[in-house]
């Protein structure tokens, strides 16, 4: 059975409303199941679950040493917001049990310092860890909180969101112990402060802009072929 590593300790997160620090080791066993461990920081850390648990929710996800009043939130794109806050209690577990699934992030608060680790299957369209990854296209667009389907180290804006970077999309970065964040916006075909990767079991926020529509291409095209034909029958009159 083949075994991929990860070993990563990038840190990630969003202005003003919520940074983390996340360093990760674990392992995957190609085409089955695997695991990673977090090292979760007092205070906010973005988070992914990269594995499939068959319940994808919190009781299932994070438990055993979390510590009591530790608080989980997940964004609400539409309205440029949060949802509200499940709290850990260690009697009785979340107060909400919100699922956390592939290519979603989460916000974790923590009072100290604890480690978690997550157990599960690998994204079934990845059954190779050596191979290529081809992500599913993200669709929607604003401001969304993403991570990658799979864990890998590294993970790039392609990765996460199947496509290109578009010309004023960014991602917002933090350094979670200093809690310095940067927001690198591509530009003319590239990152202003640096093209932003995200490692195992981390997300952050993107801010995507609509992708441009196939048929507009196709008439502006259609129109350039037709104003050129008319120009040549000009011509030969």
């Amino acid at each position: 059975m083949k075994i991929r590593k990860f070993q990563a300790g990038i840190f990630f997160g969003l202005l003003c409303w919520a940074g983390f620090a996340v360093s990760v080791q674990a392992q995957v066993y190609s085409g089955i199941v695997g695991y990673y461990t977090l090292a979760l920081y007092s205070g906010n850390n973005l988070v992914a679950n990269q594995l499939d648990n068959s319940v994808n929710s919190l009781n299932s996800i994070f438990k055993g040493n979390v510590p009591e009043e530790t608080t989980f939130t997940e964004w609400d794109p539409a309205l440029l917001q949060y949802l509200p806050s499940s709290i850990y209690d260690t009697s009785s577990g979340w107060s909400i049990d919100y699922d956390l699934n592939y290519g979603e992030g989460g916000l974790l608060h923590s009072p100290s310092q604890f480690t978690s680790t997550i157990t599960g299957a690998v994204w079934p369209e990845f059954a190779d860890p050596d191979g290529p990854f081809n992500p599913p296209l993200i669709s929607s667009y604003g401001t969304l909180l993403l991570s990658c389907y799979v864990p890998i180290e590294g993970a790039t804006f392609y990765d996460v969101v199947g496509r290109n970077p578009q010309n004023g999309e960014s991602v917002t970065t933090l350094d979670g112990p200093s809690q310095t964040s940067t927001i690198s916006t591509y530009e003319n075909g590239s990152w202003d402060n640096g093209a932003p990767m995200l490692n195992v079991g981390q997300s952050a926020f993107f801010n995507l802009e609509p992708a441009p529509e196939p048929e507009m291409f196709s008439l502006l095209g259609a129109g350039v072929v037709a104003l050129a034909a008319y120009h040549r029958v000009g011509k030969r009159k």
